[in-house]
Protein backbone atom coordinates (compact mmCIF):
# COMPACT_ATOMS: atom_id res chain seq x y z
CA UNK A 1 0.00 0.00 0.00
CA UNK A 2 1.27 3.65 -0.59
CA UNK A 3 1.83 5.78 1.55
CA UNK A 4 0.13 8.54 -0.24
CA UNK A 5 -3.06 7.00 -0.33
CA UNK A 6 -2.86 5.35 3.48
CA UNK A 7 -2.63 9.01 4.58
CA UNK A 8 -5.42 10.30 2.42
CA UNK A 9 -7.67 7.81 3.70
CA UNK A 10 -7.05 8.21 6.85
CA UNK A 11 -7.22 11.74 6.94
CA UNK A 12 -11.16 11.57 5.23
CA UNK A 13 -12.26 9.07 8.15
CA UNK A 14 -11.14 11.35 10.61
CA UNK A 15 -12.95 14.11 8.38
CA UNK A 16 -15.82 12.29 8.33
CA UNK A 17 -16.39 11.27 11.69
CA UNK A 18 -16.19 14.76 13.39
CA UNK A 19 -18.89 15.45 10.36
CA UNK A 20 -20.85 12.92 11.46
CA UNK A 21 -19.90 13.95 15.14
CA UNK A 22 -21.28 18.15 14.21
CA UNK A 23 -24.28 16.74 12.38
CA UNK A 24 -25.75 14.70 15.03
CA UNK A 25 -25.97 17.65 17.90
CA UNK A 26 -27.89 19.41 15.06
CA UNK A 27 -31.70 19.53 15.71
CA UNK A 28 -34.95 20.74 13.17
CA UNK A 29 -36.40 23.85 14.14
CA UNK A 30 -40.46 23.23 14.52
CA UNK A 31 -42.28 23.85 11.33
CA UNK A 32 -45.58 25.80 11.69
CA UNK A 33 -48.93 24.42 9.89
CA UNK A 34 -51.57 26.48 8.65
CA UNK A 35 -53.76 25.60 11.57
CA UNK A 36 -51.14 27.33 13.85
CA UNK A 37 -50.45 30.60 12.13
CA UNK A 38 -52.42 33.56 13.43
CA UNK A 39 -56.24 34.55 12.00
CA UNK A 40 -55.26 37.85 11.00
CA UNK A 41 -52.53 36.47 8.77
CA UNK A 42 -54.38 35.21 5.43
CA UNK A 43 -51.30 36.05 3.32
CA UNK A 44 -49.15 33.79 5.53
CA UNK A 45 -51.36 30.86 4.94
CA UNK A 46 -52.24 31.25 1.43
CA UNK A 47 -48.52 31.35 0.56
CA UNK A 48 -48.37 34.49 -0.53
CA UNK A 49 -46.04 35.85 2.59
CA UNK A 50 -43.29 34.83 4.59
CA UNK A 51 -44.22 34.80 8.38
CA UNK A 52 -42.62 38.09 9.32
CA UNK A 53 -45.40 39.33 6.43
CA UNK A 54 -42.47 40.13 4.17
CA UNK A 55 -44.26 39.56 0.44
CA UNK A 56 -43.01 36.94 -1.71
CA UNK A 57 -41.74 38.02 -5.15
CA UNK A 58 -42.31 35.92 -8.15
CA UNK A 59 -39.85 34.29 -10.02
CA UNK A 60 -39.20 35.57 -13.99
CA UNK A 61 -37.93 33.72 -16.16
CA UNK A 62 -37.49 33.89 -20.13
CA UNK A 63 -39.76 30.66 -21.94
CA UNK A 64 -38.03 30.87 -25.24
CA UNK A 65 -34.39 30.31 -26.41
CA UNK A 66 -31.90 33.05 -25.48
CA UNK A 67 -30.62 35.85 -27.87
CA UNK A 68 -27.81 35.31 -29.59
CA UNK A 69 -27.66 37.91 -32.51
CA UNK A 70 -28.04 37.08 -36.08
CA UNK A 71 -27.45 33.23 -36.99
CA UNK A 72 -24.98 32.77 -39.65
CA UNK A 73 -24.89 29.59 -41.55
CA UNK A 74 -22.05 27.40 -40.62
CA UNK A 75 -19.81 26.29 -43.92
CA UNK A 76 -17.35 23.65 -44.29
CA UNK A 77 -14.59 23.21 -46.64
CA UNK A 78 -12.29 20.94 -47.28
CA UNK A 79 -8.78 21.33 -46.68
CA UNK A 80 -5.89 18.56 -48.06
CA UNK A 81 -2.25 18.46 -47.55
CA UNK A 82 0.34 15.81 -49.00
CA UNK A 83 2.01 13.71 -46.58
CA UNK A 84 4.23 10.37 -46.45
CA UNK A 85 3.22 7.19 -45.67
CA UNK A 86 4.89 4.19 -43.95
CA UNK A 87 6.91 3.67 -47.23
CA UNK A 88 8.00 7.53 -48.20
CA UNK A 89 5.41 7.75 -50.62
CA UNK A 90 3.71 10.78 -50.79
CA UNK A 91 -0.28 10.95 -49.75
CA UNK A 92 -2.81 13.11 -50.69
CA UNK A 93 -4.74 13.80 -47.07
CA UNK A 94 -7.84 15.59 -46.71
CA UNK A 95 -10.11 16.72 -43.51
CA UNK A 96 -13.30 19.01 -43.49
CA UNK A 97 -13.12 22.75 -41.54
CA UNK A 98 -15.87 24.75 -40.25
CA UNK A 99 -15.91 28.11 -40.94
Amino acid sequence: MERRNFLLGLFALTAGSAAVAIAGKAEAAPVASAATLPAAAPDIARGTALPDGTPIEKAQYYRGRPYRGRRRPRRQRQVCRVARNRFGRPVRVCRTVWY
